[in-house]
């Protein structure tokens, strides 16, 4: 069947704005959402899983731990086959109601559920990265909660689903998000693979148990201090444009390819490479400390290899956006100025190149 995209560019702008949208709805012969192609992965009938390390252990001790506080018909929701690639690539920026996520909804948890969701969470991610999905579903509650025009706001309308059933020993994928996040984690035995990874959020600025936080400050300032850091001439080769644009690889573009524009790594000198670094350690810092550890390792080997490009005005944090694209991973960073304040909008994604959805792992030959 040919999949037809949900939203028009005027829808997407008209949702960006918060105003009302009559969005068309568009499923396939199970009533699922089309929102984005499906997944282009023919899984192996032969995956190799190798021995499962302390932290896989943990992970899925604390999904199936979540798993036990639902009810069977909340479990037969939650859990799909581990080859549905319609529901591997059913993840957006947009709100509920714009797209049909699937899984159960938090807004359907009891506390028990919810806390043994956080305990997962909590285990999948980093506290930097709970703190950023806290401060994303706050941020959520600023918006028109309950929606209009069919589309929801609102921290209880972000879903939890599975493909596959958590195990030591087979492959399986956790998927958590909502709009403006997306947590993909693919689990096979000690390796997790974590694109795509969809993060942002809407308003940035916010108030949270009293304190005033600008939830994507330390990624953006990291990476103006890199601009900062570099000299006129480099800057010059880093600046790709003076304008921000959107999202290269973002929901429903898993075969975009995110060139490497900019300035490479092997121009920069020590302390330069160390300030990158900063710039994808603040992307990476939100997953568990094992999985954090092993990706730096691999982005640190190869950080010659490395670009990075900006798109927009220097100076004004927030204001740019910009790319960093490696050998084994790409992190875009895009401001959205719908209501003139890009600074306070964002759309972000992290993708693992050649190995989103743990595909260097389960693909088929």
């Amino acid at each position: 069947m040919k999949r037809i995209t949900l939203a028009t560019s005027a829808a997407a702008i008209a949702i960006g704005l918060g105003l009302v949208v009559a969005l068309p709805e568009i499923s396939d012969a199970q009533g699922r959402s089309l929102q984005n192609p499906a997944v282009d992965l023919t899984i192996s009938d032969n995956i190799t899983v190798p021995a499962a390390d302390e932290q896989t252990n943990a992970i899925v001790a604390a999904a199936n731990a979540y798993l036990e506080t639902l009810s069977d018909e909340q479990v037969a929701a939650s859990i799909y086959s581990f080859d549905d690639n319609l529901q591997r690539a059913n993840w957006s920026n947009f709100p509920d109601g714009a797209v049909n996520r699937g899984g159960v909804m938090i807004g359907d948890l009891n506390d028990e559920q919810r806390d043994a969701l956080w305990a997962l969470l909590n285990t999948v991610l980093s506290d930097e990265g709970v703190r950023n999905v806290d401060l994303q579903l706050a941020a959520e509650e600023t918006l028109n909660e309950g929606g209009n025009g069919g589309v929801r706001f609102g921290h209880d309308y972000y879903y939890t689903s599975f493909l596959g059933t958590p195990a030591a020993d087979t492959p399986w994928m956790f998927q958590f998000g909502g709009h403006h996040l997306a947590i993909n984690a693919t689990v096979v035995g000690p390796d997790i693979s974590f694109g795509p990874l969809l993060s942002g959020g809407e308003p940035l600025n916010i108030t949270h148990n009293g304190e005033e936080v600008y939830i994507t400050e330390t990624e953006t300032r990291a990476a103006q201090t890199f601009m900062d850091a570099l000299d006129e001439a480099q800057q010059d080769v880093a600046i790709v444009s003076s304008r921000y644009i959107n999202l290269v690889a973002g929901p429903g573009e898993d075969d975009a390819i995110i060139a490497p524009e900019g300035i490479k790594g092997s121009a920069l000198n020590i302390e330069q490479k160390a300030l990158l670094l900063d710039v994808i350690a603040a992307r990476l810092m939100m997953l568990n400390a094992d999985d954090y550890a092993a990706k730096f390792e691999t982005v640190l080997a190869e950080i010659d290899e490395t670009y990075f490009g900006w798109w927009g005005p220097t100076g004004t944090l927030g204001g740019a956006y910009f790319r960093i694209v490696g050998p084994s991973i790409a992190i875009e960073y895009s401001p959205q100025g719908g209501d003139g304040t890009p600074t306070d909008h964002a759309h972000n994604i992290m993708r693992e190149t050649g190995n989103d959805y743990g595909a260097a792992w389960i693909a088929a030959n």
